[in-house]
Order: structure tokens, then sequence, then C-alpha cells
């Protein structure tokens, strides 16, 4: 997780330059740099295949003010996230130079429809454990360390690998996770506890096989309050009734959150 993901709406909205673009999955990428990197943002924009916007009047003072700060890192590697369609769309309405055409998202087959969840209904079903997780299913799926968890959607199994798509990006192309890489969200059920590890070893945290296990000290996944809707790695510090007061896991220094019990998610201990 970016430092600049979680303190987004903390920081300074005059952005210098916004950085913009399309990826080669079909996502859109969009983030705001301050003067002090702005040069180095340019110089990256190339590279990264992104377009520029300079930030020299109101109305692309406002839309700045609802994206991400970019990050600059200490080798000068630029690092921009990816946004909501409805926000990149707005950038490109009022970027100047920007055709239509480039400005679409690639299209890398037809768009996939939300296989049904198990229930029958359209909404997708949440497995109670890792070894419920059938095709239809909601789960979350890390896009990278530096991305994020996202929600995905199964559209095939095979043995415990399953091929998968994002959830709000259906464009994009697939990709597989094994069973034990997916994070579960809360379905609404109790669940049981199921038979497994119950120490992670490599990171000496305690991952909870289910939302009443959860304690402090204990590793799950909380939703970022940014508008791009990832999840991240966090540790629980204080328990209340129905609340659970957080710290990102690999960003101590930011300012602790707040979230309900049961709108974290859970890593699967057998990972481990």
């Amino acid at each position: 997780m970016t430092t600049t993901k979680t303190i987004s709406s903390t920081l300074p909205t005059h952005a210098a330059v916004i950085l913009f673009g399309i990826d080669s999955r079909g996502k859109p990428k969009a983030a705001r740099f301050k003067k002090d990197h702005a040069d180095l943002a340019i110089k990256a924009a190339n590279q990264l295949q992104l377009r520029v916007l300079a930030n020299d009047n109101p109305r692309i003072d406002e839309i700045a003010a609802k994206l991400p700060v970019g990050r600059v890192h200490g080798k000068g590697k630029t690092f921009v996230p990816f946004v909501r369609r409805e926000l990149y769309d707005r950038i490109v309405a009022i970027a100047p130079n920007v055709s239509s055409q480039s400005a679409v998202v690639p299209k890398l087959g037809a768009p996939a429809s939300a296989p049904s969840g198990k229930s029958g209904s359209h909404v997708p079903n949440r497995p109670i454990d890792w070894h419920e997780i059938g095709i239809g299913d909601l789960v979350l799926a890390q896009e990278g360390p530096e991305d994020g968890w996202y929600e995905a959607i199964v559209l095939d199994a095979n043995a415990d690998m399953f091929t998968l798509r994002w959830r709000d990006y259906p464009q994009a192309i697939k990709f597989a996770r094994h069973r034990n890489r997916l994070g579960l969200l809360f379905s609404g059920k109790a669940g049981a506890p199921t038979k497994g590890k119950q120490q992670a070893a490599t990171t000496g945290k305690s991952l909870p096989r289910n939302w009443q296990e959860i304690d402090v000290g204990h590793l799950v996944l909380a939703k970022d309050d940014g508008p791009w809707e990832s999840w991240w790695e966090a540790l629980p510090q204080k328990k209340g009734a129905e609340n659970l007061e957080l710290k990102w896991r690999d960003y101590p220094e930011l300012r602790p959150i707040t979230r309900p019990r049961l709108e974290l998610a859970l890593l699967c201990p057998d990972a481990f």
C-alpha cells in the first residue's frame, strides 16, 4: 500500500500536474503531483505511456482534489494508481488535445458478464471458507504489492487454481490465482472455523478463520477510503463490540482507521 493512497484526502489539493492514461489491461490510471515532483512526473509520463495535464484552472483543480496523489520513489520511479472510470472520464473531458478514440478503454474481448452466484440471484455469492470458493463467487485478489487487493469474480476452477476477472473492470484480461491466495468478504453467514494453521509463519501475525475470531494483533484486510476502493493489510490495535481500530501493516506511521468487524476481509491462514 502506498502512503498516498491513504492520506491523499489530507494533503493540499493543488497539483502542479495530473498524469492519466489507460494501462495495457484496459484499466484507467490517474494521479496528481505537487510542484516539487512535477518535473520527475513529466519525465516519467512518456515511459509510463501516460498523458500530462497542467493544473492551471479552477475546473482542473476541482478534479485534481478528487485524485490520489502520485508517488515518486527514491530512485525516481513514478507510481500512478488506478481510479474509477467516471473520474477518469472527467479528466478526459477537460483535457485538451485528447481524442475520444485515444481515451477509450481498449477492447480486450467482449465484456464478461458476472456469472450468477450459487444462490441463483444476480448478486455474487460470498463463500464462508476458502474450500467453499466456486464459480461465480465474489472474492478479493491481489493486483500487486503496490496496487492492493480488489473484488474479483471466479470464472473457472481447476482443482485449487481459479480463473478470475476484476469485478469493476470486465474488459480487462482474465488472471489466475490459487484458492489460498484469495481474500474472503463477509457473506452474512456466521460460518464455522475450519481446521488449519492458526499462525502465519512468514508474518508472525495470527490469521483469523472467521470474523468472530478477529482480535488485536491479527492480520486482516481493510478497505481504503480513496476512490479506487482497494484493500490493504491491516492490524487491529483496539476492539469494541462491533468496531475495531486498525493501523496499516506496511505504513504504521499513518493515522489509525476504524472499521466494523464485518466490513473487514480475511486472508487464508493456509497460504503461509
